[in-house]
């Protein structure tokens, strides 16, 4: 008999969580229908952790900021306290004792794990669910000092890593080794209990204008329908205008004149206006791609990679592919015999 009485309340529960149309009355069903755990749920991220590569600090003000909001089967009433664990990790370690490879013999900044701060139901507030929601800052003064880390070594792309234990006043917790695919990634609950603060880098100036390139090398995809004339290479002009976000510049051509070299008279129409060139710290990130029309109308995309190879004043050599497989090598010299940005580093193969 109690065998029948579980199927029916799994069939009943099941019937109410296909019947709801949203991922809202989802959680609500099963947070009101049936003796569970908690999460903590993403609601919103700001991370303003910018570092200054040239003055070798954070910006003035930088910060890493969480919006969470606590989920139970009572609204929140089993919140007992949450334990907000921290830890550096070096995500740009070099080949200190030059041996030819990054392993445990070089030196690494990263730290082990440990309790930065705890939280308990009074630093949370009502929210517009019923359930607490709480807004998390951790400045960058407060990471350098737990970790110890020498804030002068550090670089933009390395991070802080957080993780969050969940603790009820039933004595159960919940941390990321307890969170399925569905609560620590899914659509409504997004509770990965731990995050990467990936350090951003100050942009220190504009590159936005006009600059000369020359193509030094062509190779067309193997067995593609790129026809690429190595007989005579692309040069000519490129120009980058600086979008709404610093650091973003739409771009005339993300190919350096490869597209037209190798695509001669296969599409009907060319679209470059789509492309984006992005200062990533150390890199130049080709966002964006190129927008074709053959004669049966269907659009097709191109997007790039970019990979700096040599920087020497104010020429930059960059290693280029697409998405068909097409590659090549250019040179990109600054317009007014600017030298290009001392952050940008040369990529080792």
């Amino acid at each position: 008999m109690k065998r029948i009485i579980k199927y029916l309340n799994i069939l009943f529960l099941t019937g109410l969580i296909l019947g709801c149309g949203s991922d809202d009355k989802t959680v609500d069903v099963i947070l009101e229908s049936v003796t569970s755990g908690g999460v903590l749920r993403t609601i919103d991220i700001n991370n303003n952790l910018i570092y200054n590569d040239l003055l070798l600090e954070f910006d003035e003000g930088a910060n890493y900021t969480l919006t969470l909001e606590e989920q139970d089967n009572q609204n929140g009433e089993l919140l007992d306290q949450i334990e907000i664990y921290a830890r550096f990790v070096e995500n740009t370690r070099i080949d200190t004792n030059m041996d030819g490879v990054i392993n445990d013999d070089d030196d690494d900044l990263s730290t082990e794990e440990g309790l930065i701060r705890t939280l308990t139901a009074s630093d949370f507030q009502p929210g517009e669910r019923g359930v607490p929601i709480s807004v998390i800052t951790f400045t960058a003064d407060e990471f350098l000092t737990f970790t110890g880390v020498d804030e002068s070594k550090l670089q933009g792309k390395d991070d802080f890593a957080i993780r969050f234990v969940l603790k009820l006043k039933d004595g159960r917790t919940f941390s990321v080794d307890d969170a399925n695919g569905n609560v620590s990634g899914g659509s409504y609950f997004s509770s990965p209990y731990t995050y990467r603060t990936t350090i951003g880098c100050t942009i220190t100036e504009t590159l936005a204008g006009t600059y000369t390139y020359n193509v030094t090398s062509l190779i067309p995809a193997p067995g593609g329908r790129s026809q690429c004339n190595s007989m005579s290479l692309p040069s000519g002009e490129v120009t980058w205008t600086e979008d709404e976000d610093r650091g973003e510049y739409s771009t005339t051509d993300l190919s350096f004149g490869q597209f037209d070299n190798c695509y001669t008279g296969t599409f009907n129409t060319i679209n470059f206006s789509k492309g984006t060139i992005i200062w990533d710290c150390t890199k130049l990130v080709a966002d964006g791609e190129i927008i074709v029309e053959e004669d049966t109308n269907d659009e097709e995309e191109f997007t790039y990679t970019y990979k700096i190879t040599q920087i020497m004043g104010t020429d930059i050599t960059i290693d280029f592919s697409n998405s068909a497989g097409d590659r090549g090598t250019v040179v990109l010299t600054r317009p007014d015999s600017k030298t290009w940005p001392v952050l940008f580093k040369a990529e080792d193969d």
